[in-house]
């Protein structure tokens, strides 16, 4: 006997997730006049696809916390925490323009927006920051499933507040509060993504917000478009999923794609206009991560906007600085990049040096990557100090000192010229 799960996209039903008796599951379209594919790994010229992809596309969906899945899956009275099993519950409101249902089930046609007050919200962030696992109001309804580690949940904003979106309701925003962990990881987080926005790169809208007594970082999401009062789904993925890859392999080390990979498979995926912007930005990113010192830019940390038959690069998310949070020493002994750079992974060992190199990887002129290295070298200070002002009254003046110098020292490291 097989399972079935429907996969909407925008709306509309475009095929099926059959789970087999052995557990493995695949996916079929049912619609063949929406041009957009669920996946770059599974194309619209064929109509079946195996477990090989669709698996890893389904598990790409839902967080890396193994603890967060075990909870949904106790809550649900699932007795194993798979995908699929999860999904049937959490797949309403999932990344990019996707919701998975039981099957016959249509996605709520008006969906609901419930308003939790400011006391409820940051209340859940207390419990998020207490435990990392908690990620949903449950209580409230909201059944939506995001990828990543730390704690987020989703809400949507209104012109008259924030609520918890249901059904076919989508969510605006993400709400981020850090690595348990590793304290201000939030903040940190805010300063590199206010960063990258002022020296140009593409990235979604963030703010540090006030909820009650609780700061938070808040991201725009960027696979949605608010026209008025109503939210459209864009279709994204990101690069484990469009590339065929479990979640295991989003580090290179661990066998995921190197820079070298990611442009190639960019050349041959992103529509004609918009390929050599996206492999520009994807290099400035690469830049970027390494002189800040962004050791988590892993495959799964970038992702592709699907719109109909065009894909283009996405913005990038979750861009992090070791640097605001770490020793400098340890920054500099021992940070190591997701992707190599100029084929070293070792912070300590790229320099202006390992531009030919990654030049060559990148398939950009070597003089394009020099330029954008000295001037993100020369901008930083200024785009740094810019950010930590933007942070909330709640952040202490110490705090932002202690991030401004740490920047400074992670500047002497990269080039101490």
């Amino acid at each position: 006997m097989t399972d079935v799960l429907d996969v909407y996209l925008n709306s509309r039903l475009t095929g099926r997730l059959n789970r087999d008796t052995d557990g493995s599951v695949s996916f079929d379209y049912v619609d063949s006049t929406d041009p957009t594919p669920l996946s770059l790994s599974m194309p619209k010229g064929a109509s079946h696809h195996s477990p090989d992809v669709t698996m890893p596309w389904l598990d790409n969906l839902l967080p890396d916390n193994d603890e967060v899945r075990r909870r949904w899956a106790t809550e649900f009275g699932e007795r194993r925490a798979t995908p699929f099993n999860l999904l049937r519950h959490m797949g309403a409101d999932c990344a990019g323009a996707v919701q998975v249902v039981p099957a016959g089930e249509i996605p709520g046609q008006d969906g609901a927006l419930t308003g939790p007050s400011e006391t409820e919200i940051a209340s859940h962030i207390r419990t998020l920051r207490a435990d990392d696992a908690a990620w949903d109001f449950e209580e409230r309804g909201g059944r939506w499933s995001l990828g990543g580690q730390q704690g987020k949940f989703a809400l949507a904003r209104m012109e008259d507040g924030w609520f918890l979106p249901s059904g076919r309701a989508a969510s605006t925003h993400i709400v981020k509060v850090g690595i348990a962990a590793v304290p201000d990881s939030d903040i940190a987080e805010f300063v590199t993504m206010r960063t990258a926005a002022l020296l140009g790169l593409p990235v979604p809208t963030v703010e540090y917000a006030q909820f009650g007594d609780q700061a938070v970082l808040v991201a725009e999401r960027f696979d949605r478009l608010k026209m008025n009062e109503d939210v459209r789904r864009l279709h994204q993925e990101d690069l484990c999923q469009a590339m065929g890859l479990w979640r295991s392999s989003k580090y290179q080390s661990d066998g995921g794609p190197s820079s070298s990979d990611v442009v190639e498979f960019l050349e041959r995926t992103l529509d004609p206009r918009d390929r050599d912007r996206g492999i520009h930005d994807f290099a400035r990113a690469l830049v970027f991560n390494w002189i800040l010192a962004g050791t988590d830019a892993h495959a799964k940390n970038y992702a592709l906007l699907h719109l109909g038959s065009r894909t283009i690069l996405a913005p990038f998310y979750d861009l992090i600085s070791t640097a605001l949070l770490w020793p400098a020493k340890q920054v500099h002994f021992e940070g190591r990049l997701a992707m190599k750079f100029g084929g070293e992974y070792r912070l300590r060992r790229v320099d202006l040096g390992r531009c030919a190199k990654a030049a060559s990887e990148l398939r950009v002129p070597e003089e394009f990557l020099v330029g954008i290295t000295k001037d993100y070298l020369t901008r930083i200070p200024d785009a740094v100090a810019t950010a930590l002002k933007d942070l909330s009254d709640s952040v202490a003046d110490s705090t932002r000192a202690r991030m401004q110098d740490a920047m400074a020292e992670r500047l002497t490291q990269v080039n101490p010229a």
